[in-house]
């Protein structure tokens, strides 16, 4: 019985986007029940501060998909993404190749 994978490759930006708000919601509702329900202090400092920088790292990564009509490249913590529908994708890689053209 065949596992089925995963293809990041299809996730485009704006559903990047959406996800990693959700990512951020869900986060910061376990840094609460882990602030309502853990007992020890340390514990709770360690496990709150690991949900805190986790979400700084999701929250940086998605200041960064803001680049992607620059540069026609977008990337979430290393794979690539799809820019988004093929007329936007196509304008993109028109405007860098206009751009790329004007250098030379």
């Amino acid at each position: 019985m065949d596992l089925p994978t995963l293809d990041l490759g299809a996730l485009d930006v704006a559903t990047t986007e959406t996800a990693s708000l959700v990512g951020l919601g869900v986060l910061a509702l376990i840094a609460v029940a882990v602030l309502l329900l853990v007992g020890k202090l340390l514990a709770k400092l360690l496990i709150v501060g690991l949900i805190v920088v986790l979400g700084i790292a999701v929250y940086s990564q998605r200041a960064e998909l803001s680049e992607c009509p620059r540069t026609c490249s977008c990337s979430f913590f290393g794979y690539q993404l799809e820019i988004g529908a093929s007329d936007v994708e196509a304008a993109c890689q028109d405007i860098v190749g206009r751009v790329a053209s004007s250098v030379n």
